[in-house]
């Protein structure tokens, strides 16, 4: 039986500990497979917002340049084969049923049911299975996205040569805050001694405390806003938070470099050039009058960085048509602002997921409302309909429609294109279809 991480403990102190306690686990169990994780050189990659697309840039970089790069991202949107993959290729489905089933049947060897007091956990189970496949596969080298903070993250079992932070802001407050420099704490927590740290651009707070965890670690601080000359030119970048990604990926691929991996020019840009992630900014393909996009965009940094996007694919015409919806966990208010200056009209909607209960469509509207959104809001619990609803209005006002506010809800919407058994099948999450969905 796999628990799942429903609800934090209200406790701080039960937090930490139950935490290190799975890392403990976690440990144990690698230890058991002859410590898959130490058999590949690893990057590491936390922050608040950037961390999916810095590491899917860094691993693009790595397989242009002939590497056999496995890469573990957090979450997935539809399938769980998404979050692991070496090169282009996602983990296929009986390799991921067999590992599953091993890392399963060894938690119960190690640690029985009847003998334990907490069942093994989803991200325990993830973070065994990740390490392991990529050992089994023999990788070169792999970049690994951390699930949420990173000190107690169940990925934080391995000495990576590289450890990066893209951002540091407020989300998952729950566990990671209250304060910016709580955040910064936890997020610190994957520099280990001896080794070179990459941050982006941090709150000066939360750079104080990465600076200083980093010098007690003896580890190299490297700031990706200050790259070095024989970097290749980023300017083209169309996007503005790509193009920070892209800095630091490019960064990243300079400190392995002193590291024996040899990475070339042509490589770094055919590696950023390459690079997507799936709900991120992503347009659904065959969708004109209006175009539709998709960003599971869910804390206030990253809905700032999409609607600032959102307002330029109006090319001056009129602002975007937004679906939005959120979990009942995270806190609309600082959201709202920006949400709403992006805006000319509102669809509110639930997005579903096991365990995770959403916002209230009704409640959000309430909320949408109150925080000054002067266009029409509308309210659909059901995404599908949600997005239809979004359409016609959208085509009739001529702008575009962007979804947000959750990665589950893109995930959900996104299915609408890109079935989950194609994704399963073709090991990617871009399979091919015969025609796009009316």
């Amino acid at each position: 039986m796999i628990r799942g991480e429903r609800h934090a403990s209200r406790s701080a102190a039960n937090r930490r500990q139950r935490a290190e306690n799975k890392l403990w686990r976690i440990r144990a169990m690698l230890n058991m497979l002859d410590d898959p994780q130490r058999r590949y050189p690893v990057v590491h990659v936390t922050g608040t917002s950037g961390k999916g697309s810095t590491a899917a840039a860094v691993a693009a970089i790595l397989t242009a340049a002939g590497y056999r790069v496995g890469l573990r991202t957090s979450p997935y949107l539809q399938v769980a084969t998404e979050k692991l993959q070496i090169g282009h290729s996602l983990i296929d489905a009986c390799s991921f049923a067999s590992t599953v089933s091993g890392v399963l049947d060894l938690a119960a060897h190690l640690f029985p049911p009847e003998k334990t007091e907490l069942p093994i956990s989803y991200a325990e189970v993830w973070s065994v299975l990740g390490y392991w496949w990529f050992a089994e596969r023999r990788v070169d080298i792999a970049v690994v996205e951390v699930g949420a903070g990173g000190r107690f993250d169940a990925t934080n079992v391995i000495d990576p040569i590289v450890s990066v932070i893209t951002s540091i802001g407020l989300d998952h407050l729950v566990t990671l805050g209250p304060t910016i420099v709580d955040v910064a704490w936890h997020k610190a927590g994957i520099i280990k001694p001896g080794s070179t740290v990459v941050v982006g651009k941090l709150p000066a707070k939360a750079l104080a405390v990465i600076a200083e965890e980093a010098e007690s670690a003896a580890a190299e601080l490297i700031h990706a806003r200050d790259p070095g000359e024989s970097l290749p030119d980023l300017t083209q970048e169309p996007l503005g938070f790509r193009q920070d990604n892209a800095k630091v990926a490019t960064v990243v691929a300079e400190v392995l470099g002193r590291h024996g991996f040899k990475i070339a020019h042509a490589a770094i840009a055919a590696g950023i050039g390459s690079t997507r992630l799936p709900g991120r900014l992503e347009l659904m393909p065959g969708t004109v009058k209006p175009a539709i996009w998709v960003d599971g965009a869910h804390n206030e940094d990253k809905i700032r960085a999409v609607t600032r996007e959102a307002i330029g694919l109006s090319n001056g015409g009129p602002l975007p048509v937004i679906v939005f919806g959120m979990l009942r966990s995270k806190d609309p208010s600082s959201i709202l602002s920006p949400l709403g200056i992006a805006a000319s009209s509102v669809i509110v909607t639930e997005p579903s997921v096991h365990g995770k209960a959403p916002r209230p469509a009704e409640a959000l509207a309430r909320e949408v409302s109150a925080s000054g959104f002067a266009g029409a809001i509308h309210v659909e619990r059901e995404p599908d309909k949600a997005v239809r609803c979004a359409e016609a209005i959208a085509r009739r006002e001529g702008t575009p429609l962007l979804v947000t506010g959750s990665m589950y809800l893109a995930g959900q919407v996104r299915r609408r294109w890109f079935k989950d058994e194609d994704i399963v099948l073709q090991r990617t999450p871009w399979p091919t279809v015969s025609e796009f969905p009316r």
